[in-house]
């Protein structure tokens, strides 16, 4: 039967302690929400197998499918009583469920968008500089209408560039995973693949793990190209996401563009 997941599903390490002044009871929770997660990974990866070796077991799928929807709905529910706790990795978390939501069918979108954003906002506010990439990368529009000068672009904006400044108290808790990445993760469309399914959905919606450090990377090429590229700001930004890794897609084309203005100023 066909599998469809209902949000990206990835593996993330236990971390060693947190970082905020959570409690036992909310740490528990969170513990709890990943193993939900580990154990659907483990699912994933067994039917992606099956699937590769053309092994495919029906009663395997549908049993997969059972538990892991039973474990989505403990996910969800242990990372709400996380965040609830003051957990800022939980709350981040809850909101890539909810982003990943947006794009399946029969779901509110718009509902799905605006509580994600409300969620990585939360984070942000508890310090995890993830929040704040996420909320420049996907929770703003005007700069696509060119709208440099918007007050909540140019808030956004100042929260991230704040966040990048100073360190992250949930530092220990990277990679975290990013269901977009303009440095790290090409865009594509999904692809059709009638004998591997299931691989395909998974290239598609699986997040990214990201480092600390990429983070920071994706969050300065962010601050380049949702400003003014002409300004000195946006090339020292550039400038920073280099200096932090040699792997940046650049899908936008800055360097290109910066190449292009020299010439012309010469």
């Amino acid at each position: 039967m066909p599998l469809r997941p209902s949000i990206p599903l990835f593996c993330l390490a236990l971390c060693t302690a947190a970082q905020a002044a959570t409690t036992a009871e909310t740490d528990a929770a969170f513990q709890h929400a990943i193993q939900m997660a580990e154990a659907n990974q483990q699912w994933i990866n067994l039917l992606v197998e099956q699937e590769k070796t053309g092994r495919s077991d029906k009663q395997k799928q549908t049993q997969a499918v059972l538990e892991m929807t039973q474990n989505i709905q403990t996910y969800e529910g242990e990372l709400r009583k996380a965040s609830a706790g003051g957990h800022a990795v939980a709350t981040y978390l809850l909101a890539n469920l909810q982003e990943g939501r947006k794009t399946l069918p029969n779901q509110d979108s718009v509902s799905r968008h605006a509580e994600a954003c409300a969620l990585y906002q939360n984070a942000s506010d508890q310090g995890l500089m993830a929040g704040a990439v996420m909320l420049l990368r996907d929770c703003e529009n005007a700069s696509e209408r060119f709208k440099f000068d918007d007050p909540e672009l140019l808030r956004l904006r100042d929260q991230l560039l704040k966040a990048l400044e100073q360190p992250d108290p949930y530092s220990d808790y990277y990679p975290l995973p990013a269901i977009n990445s303009f440095c790290f993760k090409e865009q594509k469309m999904i692809a059709r693949n009638r004998e591997r399914p299931l691989t395909a959905l998974m290239d598609f919606y699986a997040p990214l793990p990201l480092s600390l450090e990429q983070f920071r990377a994706d969050g300065y090429y962010l601050l380049t190209f949702k400003g003014d590229i002409e300004s000195p700001k946006a090339r020292d930004h550039f400038k920073q996401m280099q200096a932090l890794t040699p792997d940046c897609q650049d899908p936008i084309g800055i360097g290109l563009m910066f190449k292009v203005m020299d010439e012309k100023a010469r």
